[in-house]
Formats: structure tokens, sequence, C-alpha cells
């Protein structure tokens, strides 16, 4: 799977990390999950909360841990086709299907025998329970826990059935992630208040966003993180942050690789300062810019250029036409 680290526990300072299975997720988390704490994935459908899912249950899997999947609403068939098609092998992923099944409807069935003064005796309990007891799971992924909110007669015996629900995986010694299906009628702050971390997934004109409101027990790494869905999954790029960088060198002015320029600016751009080159399309902006480069691979020095629209093809032809040779700088290692 691409994205994803092979180190399923390792220490960050004293405290015990888990990995997602998704190395940038990993990074924002500063090592990864605390064991045997429970963490909200929420976000609007198709933001990719059952793909994170699937990377934790899996990396579990492939580290000789046991990963349970408790789905409560998507067939067991309908996710291993979807997973296979990302290139998830959920073989040895132990499932729990607890979503509703055709005979539902055709029989005319209800879910009456879920009365609030019956919750703590309910076969549908009572099977997550046993399967838990049996399995002593490592990973737990649940999806989503608020088809429990269904199955309750009120609010308080929601939070209370949730609430207890992953106290049970936690002390059974499970580190459990859990999504929701938030709406206006029905949102999901209960459960971001009950549990030890909350991981958001978006998605903007921009793209796939994922941030990390919170997280008891450790620090993060702040910030509005890019995200993309792959056909291998789920790759996360943290945000950037500045650090502290300083190098001795020597303030002079250096040369732009235009003469009269230079002589426009006393002597050319004083070295360790930022210029903006700005004009219209067609003004000679990237020209000018490769100008700089060129004046400064003739000096032994190297130069970076990032692109953000033209191809670096379509750059190189440009340069050579006007006599800058390119190829031959990037061959230098200038």
């Amino acid at each position: 799977m691409n994205d994803t680290t092979d180190t399923t526990t390792k220490e960050q300072g004293t405290v015990s990390r888990i990995s997602t299975g998704i190395s940038g997720l990993d990074e924002i988390l500063r090592g990864g999950l605390i064991p045997e704490r429970s963490y909200l994935v929420r976000g609007r459908p198709g933001t990719g909360k059952t793909i994170l899912g699937l990377h934790y249950l899996t990396t579990g899997a492939a580290n000789g841990e046991t990963s349970l999947y408790i789905n409560l609403e998507e067939e067991i068939e309908d996710i291993e086709q979807n997973g296979a098609q990302l290139g998830f092998d959920l073989t040895d992923i132990d499932f729990l299907d607890l979503s509703p099944k055709s005979d539902f409807f055709t029989d005319d069935q209800g879910y009456d025998i879920f009365e609030s003064s019956q919750v703590e005796r309910d076969p549908f309990v009572e099977s997550i329970s046993d399967k838990v007891t049996e399995l002593e799971p490592d990973r737990v992924f649940v999806d989503p826990i608020t088809q429990l909110r269904y199955l309750t007669g009120d609010e308080y015996q929601f939070r209370k059935q949730a609430l207890s629900f992953m106290r049970m995986l936690s002390e059974n010694g499970a580190t459990v992630l859990f999504t929701t299906q938030a709406t206006d009628a029905k949102p999901d702050d209960d459960l971001q208040f009950m549990s030890d971390g909350t991981i958001e997934l978006g998605d903007s004109a921009m793209g796939h966003t994922i941030d990390v409101p919170k997280f008891r027990g450790s620090s993060i790494q702040d910030g509005h993180h890019a995200m993309e869905i792959t056909d291998a999954g789920i790759a996360v790029y943290p945000e950037l942050h500045p650090g502290k960088h300083d190098k001795q060198f020597e303030s002079e002015a250096i040369s732009s690789g235009v003469p009269a320029l230079d002589e426009m600016l006393n002597g050319g751009i004083e070295r360790g300062t930022v210029t903006i080159i700005s004009g219209p399309t067609g003004a000679g902006k990237t020209t000018l810019g490769t100008h700089f480069m060129k004046e400064a691979a003739e000096r032994g020095e190297r130069s970076l250029m990032y692109l953000f629209e033209e191809s670096a093809a379509t750059l190189r032809t440009r340069c050579e036409a006007i006599d800058i040779p390119v190829r031959e700088m990037e061959e230098r290692g200038h």
C-alpha cells in the first residue's frame, strides 16, 4: 500500500504508539495512535472514513495483530469489493456483520426489541460482547457507531450505550476507531466529547483535507493538512511549517544575469533577500528568473525552481531557445 508504514508499535517519548497505516497521518500524530483508546473519524460521505479504517486494520493484521471490523451498515461483500479495488487484502481481517439484511424488509421485521429498558440485554449488544470476548482484538474499527442511536430509546441511552461500548473494547485491550454519520438533526458532538481523539476528514475546492482537532495525552502537528484518495488508498501530506535555518553567508550584491538591470539595482540583488518579479503574461518574468539561475551556475552555485503552471519539459525548451542551457545546468548539479 502507498503511504503506509510497517511499524505497528513504537515509542514516542514515554508514550507507546501504534501506526494508523498512513505515514503522513502518523507524522501529524507524532508517531501514531496511543493504544487502548478510542478515536472518532468524522466527515461527510465520500471523504475517506472507511478507507482510513481499512489502512488501520490491515496494518495491524500485517504485523500479526488481531483486527476486527464491526460493520453496522455496509455489507461485508461490498466492503471487500471496494477494498480490493484499492489494493487492500482483507483476508486476515475478522468481521462482525451487523448490517441490515434483505429479509428485514421482506419479512416485515422491525427493531421493536430495542426498547430502552431492554438495551442492556439486547442481542445486538451481546453479539458484539461475545465477538470481542472470543477474539480479544488489538484493533477495532466500528463503521458507523451512530447506528446505535437508532436502536436506543433516547439520547441519554445512546450516550450511555456508546460510552460503555467503547470502554468495554478498551478494557479488553483494543484500540478503537469509529466513524459517525452526523446530520443537522443528529449531530455527533456528544461522541466528540467521549472520544480520546478526533480525526476530521473534509473536502473543498482545493481537494481533500484532514485535521486533528482533539488528541488526548499528546501534542500533535497542528494545521489544515492535505489529503489525497488514490487508487492505493489515502495519502496524507502534513502542512509545512517554516523552521529556523540559520546559515552564515557573505552579504553582497549578486548579479541578476542582466547587466543593465544590475546597473539599475546598484550592482544586483542582495544575497539573503527575497525579491518578487511582477508583471503581466509575456512580460518576461520566467525569463528573468532563469537568467538569475544561469548567472548563479556560472559562479558554481546551485539553484532551485518550483513550477506551478508549465511543465519542466516546456521550461527547458523555452530556456534553451534563448541560450539558457537548463539541461546542461541540471547535469552539472547546478
